[in-house]
């Protein structure tokens, strides 16, 4: 019962920082593309870079939770997937 709930613990977390990172994502996009001096671009293609990473990660271990059973309501987790595959560049 205790690791039900420390997973499902684990599992908000992983929805918080997903949700942060697409905001955080588009946030530095959105500076990105108002930039006009290459040296603010080039910092923020980094930015994005490892912003990117960080969804990545976070995506990896989604997957593996989908592929449990362990997890019963795993729409959440599916939705969280897709938002991050999803990162708009626009």
């Amino acid at each position: 019962m205790a690791d039900k709930r420390r997973l499902q613990g684990e599992i908000e977390r992983c929805n918080k920082k997903v949700q942060e990172g697409c905001d955080t994502f588009d946030d530095i996009w959105e500076k990105f593309n108002s930039a006009t001096q290459l040296n603010q671009k080039e910092k923020f293609e980094a930015d994005l870079k490892r912003e990117i990473k960080k969804l990545q990660r976070l995506r990896d271990q989604i997957k593996t939770w989908v592929n449990t059973n362990d997890i019963r309501d795993k729409a959440p987790l599916v939705e969280n997937r897709k938002k991050i595959e999803n990162v708009s560049f626009t």
